[in-house]
């Protein structure tokens, strides 16, 4: 199984931002994920067994306020994740792609230093997980199999929401994202 869970946040107004970080955010948080994934994917087919996990976050679901250059490299993973699900998974290997919510990690601390007051009221509008919590849950969907892992009640709604076209792991889910959808 290969995680990939490296990643960083920067936030504040779309003009304010200076362009270096829209490129280091997709370098770190996008880019990590394919050199990584590629180093591994090989030897997974091979085997004809393997999990491979894209940490996105809530913010790759839905654009936030403050998060230009944040959110569009997490909804590059989703993108990845769906588009490389099709090509491994005649070859036993499973994508997860997940969706946790502000985590309380030192990056989130950082994160919080350079939040615009919008971000920050939208951010104290549900609670702060643990990363032992999240960690949990994100083995658990993967190992299980899931497409799609989210934390808490908040995050399977979001990601019931916000499905699309996303990968189904069982026919209830699929079910019930038709009756859920907009």
């Amino acid at each position: 199984m290969l995680v990939n869970c490296a990643g960083m946040a920067i936030a504040g107004r779309f003009e304010e931002i200076e362009i270096g970080q829209f490129i280091r955010l997709m370098e770190v948080n996008y880019l990590g994920s394919v050199y990584a994934s590629r180093a591994v994917i090989s030897t997974m087919k091979e085997r004809r067994m393997g999990r491979i996990v894209f940490v996105s976050s809530q913010a790759g679901q839905l654009g936030l306020f403050g998060y230009t250059a944040y959110s569009p490299t997490k909804f590059a993973l989703r993108g990845l994740a769906e588009a490389l699900q099709m090509e491994v998974k005649p070859y036993n290997v499973y994508v997860t792609v997940a969706y946790p919510p502000d985590t309380d990690t030192p990056g989130f601390a950082e994160e919080n230093k350079s939040k615009p007051l919008e971000t920050k009221l939208i951010s104290e509008s549900s609670s702060l997980c643990q990363p032992e919590q999240v960690a949990r849950v994100i083995v658990r969907d993967a190992i299980q199999g899931n497409f799609n892992s989210s934390v808490g009640s908040d995050g399977y709604m979001l990601s019931s929401l916000t499905c699309g076209m996303s990968p189904v792991t069982t026919i209830t889910e699929g079910l019930q994202q038709v009756v859920t959808m907009g």
